[in-house]
Parts: C-alpha cells; sequence; structure tokens
C-alpha cells in the first residue's frame, strides 16, 4: 500500500510538471504577440475601402468566391443570390469579407447589418459563374535527386525559406532567409540574394544583401503586377519593399503590424484575378495549428478572410508555435495544390530543445504535405496521414519553393534548412525535377 501511494504521487508530480512546462510554454511563447483584425485596415479606413471595391468575384469548376472589405466589431453580412424568377434568396452569412458558393452563380448581392442598430443596407453586387471545367487532380512528383543551386558564404551561411523570380533583366534571382551562424532564427535580420542567367542548370551567384530594416526578416516573397515587384516578409507582422527591376527594393513599410492569429509567419501571395489576391499564412487557433488567408484588392490593405486549412483530432503535430509551416499555394491544370513543411512537434519539450539546436527526429524536418482543392479558399481539415481527404502527396523537402520555368514548361521544388539539423543540405539551397502524376 505504501508503495502505491508513492507511486501515485510520483505519477501525479510528473503529470502536474508536465501540465505546468506545457501551459507555461505557451504563456511563454504567446506573451509578446499582438493580434488584431484591424492590423493592416484601420477602423477609421474600412468604410471608405469597402465603399470603394464594393463586392468582388472570383470563380472556377463548381463555385464562387465573393469577397468584400468586412468590419467585423460592427457588422455582419448576409449574401443573397438572384434565382431565376428575380427573387432574392439567403445563401449564406458571414462575419468577414468572405464567402465561398457552391453552384452555378449568378447575380449576388451582399447586406451588411449593422450589430448594434440591426440595421441593414446594401454593400454591393457583383455577377459571376462557375466555369463548369472538370478538373483533373494530379500528385507532385519529385522526379530526380536534389542537387545544391546556392550556398552563400560571403553574407551568410545558410538558406531557409525563400524565393525565385525572374528580374527585369530575365535573370533568376533568389531570396532567402540566411545568417552568420548554423541556424538560429533570432539573428536573421536581412536577406541573402542570388542570381543566375541560366536557371537552375548552374550554381546561382551571390549578390548583395536586402531588407536589412533593422528587423526579423523571415521567408520572404516575391510577385510582379504591373511591372512592378513586390516583396512581403514577416514574422508577427507584413514587412514589404517594391522594386522597379527586382533587384533595387526601396519603399519599406510595414502593412500589418498586428495579425488576426498568433504566429503569423510564411506568407506567400497568389494572384487570383486582376485585383484580387490572397496571402497564405502559418498561424495557431486555441490548440491546432492551421494555413489562414488574407484577403487583398491592391496588395497594400489585408484582411483576414477564413482558414484555408484546419487541423483537428488526429493531426500529429500541433506546437505551441504552430507546426503548419511555409505554406505554398501551386494552380495546375485549373486546381490547386497546397504544400506546408508539417514541423515542430506537440509537447514543450521539444521548443526547449530547439533553443539548444537539439531536434529529436531530423527526418522530420523534411515532412511536407501536399494538399488539393479545386478551389484556393479552402483545402479541408487535416486529421492525420490516413485519414485526410484532401492530403495528395508526402514529399522530402523543407520550406520548398515551386518553381515552373515557362521556356521549358518544366516544374521544380526546392529544399534548405538550417545546417544543424537539415539531412538534406548542408546551408545550400538544392533543386530537383517535379513530374504531375495524374490522379484521377
Amino acid at each position: 500500500m505504501k508503495y502505491k501511494k508513492v507511486f501515485i504521487y510520483l505519477i501525479s508530480f510528473l503529470l502536474a510538471l508536465f501540465l505546468i512546462g506545457q501551459i507555461g510554454t505557451y504563456i511563454y511563447v504567446e506573451a509578446p504577440l499582438r493580434t488584431d483584425f484591424y492590423g493592416s485596415i484601420a477602423r477609421e479606413e474600412v468604410q471608405q475601402l469597402q465603399a470603394l471595391h464594393k463586392v468582388k468575384c472570383v470563380s472556377g469548376s463548381d463555385w464562387i468566391h465573393v469577397g468584400w472589405i468586412a468590419d467585423p466589431d460592427t457588422e455582419k453580412y448576409i449574401i443573397e443570390i438572384k434565382d431565376d424568377k428575380g427573387t432574392w434568396k439567403q445563401i449564406g452569412t458571414s462575419q468577414f469579407g468572405s464567402f465561398l458558393y457552391r453552384g452555378n452563380g449568378g447575380l449576388f448581392k451582399v447586406i451588411k447589418v449593422n450589430k448594434q442598430t440591426q440595421q441593414q443596407s446594401t454593400l454591393g453586387y457583383a455577377k459571376a459563374f462557375s466555369t463548369g471545367i472538370n478538373v483533373t487532380v494530379y500528385k507532385p512528383v519529385i522526379a530526380g535527386n536534389y542537387r545544391p543551386l546556392y550556398k552563400p558564404e560571403k553574407h551568410g551561411f545558410y538558406i531557409n525559406d525563400h524565393t525565385i523570380f525572374q528580374d527585369a533583366k530575365r535573370n533568376w534571382r533568389l531570396i532567402g532567409i540566411t545568417s552568420k551562424t548554423d541556424g538560429d532564427p533570432n539573428a536573421e535580420t536581412y536577406f541573402a540574394v542570388a542570381k543566375s542567367e541560366n536557371f537552375p542548370h548552374t550554381m546561382i551567384v551571390e549578390d548583395e544583401p536586402v531588407a536589412d530594416v533593422g528587423d526579423l526578416a523571415w521567408a520572404p516573397h516575391v510577385i510582379k503586377h504591373n511591372n512592378v515587384y513586390h516583396m512581403f516578409w514577416s514574422p508577427h507582422k507584413l514587412h514589404h519593399m517594391i522594386s522597379r527591376d527586382g533587384i533595387h527594393w526601396e519603399n519599406h513599410a510595414v502593412l500589418m503590424k498586428a495579425p488576426y492569429h498568433k504566429f503569423f509567419r510564411d506568407c506567400m501571395i497568389l494572384q487570383v484575378a486582376s485585383d484580387q489576391w490572397l496571402l497564405y499564412t502559418t498561424a495557431r487557433g486555441l490548440f491546432f495549428s492551421q494555413v489562414d488567408v488574407y484577403q487583398s484588392f491592391d496588395l497594400i490593405h489585408w484582411q483576414y478572410i477564413r482558414t484555408a486549412l484546419r487541423s483537428s483530432f488526429g493531426s500529429e503535430r500541433n506546437s505551441p508555435f504552430a507546426s503548419m509551416e511555409s505554406p505554398f499555394v501551386v494552380k495546375h491544370n485549373d486546381g490547386y495544390y497546397l504544400s506546408l513543411t508539417y514541423n515542430n512537434d506537440t509537447l514543450f519539450i521539444h521548443g526547449v530543445l530547439l533553443l539548444f539546436k537539439v531536434w529529436l527526429d531530423k527526418e522530420s524536418y523534411n515532412d511536407t504535405l501536399v494538399f488539393y482543392s479545386n478551389n484556393p479558399y479552402d483545402f479541408g481539415v487535416y486529421r492525420g496521414k490516413n485519414r485526410s481527404d484532401s492530403l495528395i502527396a508526402s514529399l522530402r523537402a523543407h520550406a520548398p519553393e515551386w518553381v515552373y520555368v515557362p521556356s521549358t514548361k518544366a516544374w521544380y521544388i526546392t529544399t534548405c534548412g538550417w545546417k544543424w539539423v537539415a539531412t538534406l543540405t548542408n546551408g545550400e539551397v538544392a533543386i530537383a525535377p517535379v513530374m504531375w502524376q495524374k490522379v484521377k
């Protein structure tokens, strides 16, 4: 009996110690982070921008997305569609500036309702129809060995998350996380840069670094619109610079001072219409990791609209500081493919070990999952590798960039990472060809 009590006391002590460690870690990593739905569009700007942009639509095979600028603190929204008889029919409600409709489409109306007075007014109308295209589903497959593409020497000792694009001179450029360590996230305050005339067949040559603005510089992403290059990066806020040639960068600004959910990082931008863009980012809910989506109609003002991919019971990793990292969305043959690197285990001890550069399962550093959807807004729910309908592939890569080369119509995937944990690379970015296999 005596030993039984000692055993019970010991188990209770260890359980209490575990709970203190787990809860304490959540408090410690969350405490410095601010959240605010109005972190990019201030409350006083909402009505003006709402009137400017009104209602916009994007459509696909059997869906239409209706988007607008929202003010969820004071308004809620009713979405209606006009039927064949000319009667308006309610098809849903929304808290944010987003509604995903499944059907043929038609004329949509968004009504805003004042939460305090319940007064209704029309925000705007938009007409759109689904395309009716029968989308073929493909599975990405790494179709060759990784080979070195670029390893910094002068301005850093490794590359982590990165972006690859063509500048105005048609040279290929790589911009990526680095530091003069073997991998320290708190030392990453500018980006390494490299260039090549013959991508991806030769090693890229190191250039001068960019984005040294006195803050952390993680996970850059570059897009081009109207002959202007836009570079975005994080963490915990959204940084932005522009360039006329993709080489010289200027006009640094913080476009989002606080995100809607904590652990905002690794942003990636996808253009879905001539004047509509989506930003995908790592995030975490109360417990489960997720990928969030923000919406913009001008690349400057951003609002959270929904979760692109949720995780739930059965998901293997839900770190206190989020596990669904480096999201990247590719459109291929009218289908959409969301890849993410599934890192950072659930238990607090893994976060503690990270401070001492200890990674217990180094192969998990290369665990990249790919999800399919016929639209770029909803990739379903992740419930584990054997219980997730939208999971289409599992690849060996860390923080991959997906690159399409128009001249050869070839696809490539990259991998990278901290030198002290990466197993596929040793500080360099490596690249491999990708083939798309038809699934159905």
